[in-house]
């Protein structure tokens, strides 16, 4: 398989350069759940039933695993991952309903929260209930949601899509994804997710989408696993 080698888009960068210092500096914009809604479920989501074939690597200080997966989504808000590594089923994940649920594991690896898992796959889902904060940065937006104990989550926007996520301690990053975006489509190109007190990573690049005239059977969401 070949090397995941593509790095995130230069808005993201720049975007994330601005916010660097302090998330909330910038004038803070009016009705920010409506802002929350329109990424969502606004122009340009997907709508429809997907599967999606993807190439996945995975690092840390140990070394570097690596293989193919598919992915089954269904609107609004169902998402499983199969993760695979020498033909065979390493990990599983799925969320629906507001749960994450796991099955197998690749050893030593957590599964990052699920607003994360959504992220990576371009996909805009905070927290069931939260309540967002949005401020200008970056000559976009970024919505803050927060704090769950110690930490806050920052989506940075672009454009109308997600272009990072990250997870701070007291405005330290403890974990970030970033997403790669085609000029138009509705699924990203790539993304990489890196979590910065293990430090590991996991990066993957979308190579087919294909939209199902059916939705997946609602059961493949339901895995043994909360993680």
């Amino acid at each position: 398989m070949r090397m995941v080698r593509r790095t995130g888009t230069v808005s993201a960068a720049l975007l994330l350069a601005a916010c660097a210092t302090s998330i909330e500096s910038g004038p803070p914009l009016d009705n920010p759940v409506a802002i929350a809604n329109r990424l969502q479920s606004g122009a340009g989501s997907p709508d429809a039933p997907a599967l999606i074939r993807f190439a996945w690597r995975y690092g840390d200080l140990r070394g570097d695993v690596e293989g193919d997966g598919v992915g089954r989504f269904n609107p609004p808000d169902s998402l499983r991952l199969d993760l695979f590594t020498s033909g065979d089923v390493a990990m599983a994940i799925a969320s629906a309903g507001g749960r994450l649920t796991s099955r197998g594991q690749i050893e030593d690896i957590d599964v990052p929260p699920r607003p994360f898992v959504f992220a990576m796959a371009g996909l805009f889902r905070p927290e069931p209930g939260a309540v967002p904060r949005a401020f200008v940065a970056g000559g976009d937006s970024v919505l803050v949601y927060g704090p769950f104990g110690d930490r806050t989550q920052v989506f940075y926007v672009m454009q109308g899509r997600i272009e990072a996520l990250e997870e701070r301690r007291r405005d330290k990053v403890v974990r970030r994804v970033r997403v790669e975006w085609p000029v138009n489509g509705a699924w990203p190109l790539s993304a990489e997710y890196r979590d910065f007190e293990r430090t590991s990573r996991v990066r993957w690049e979308i190579e087919q989408v294909q939209s199902t005239v059916d939705r997946h059977q609602s059961e493949i969401y339901a895995l043994p696993y909360t993680p």
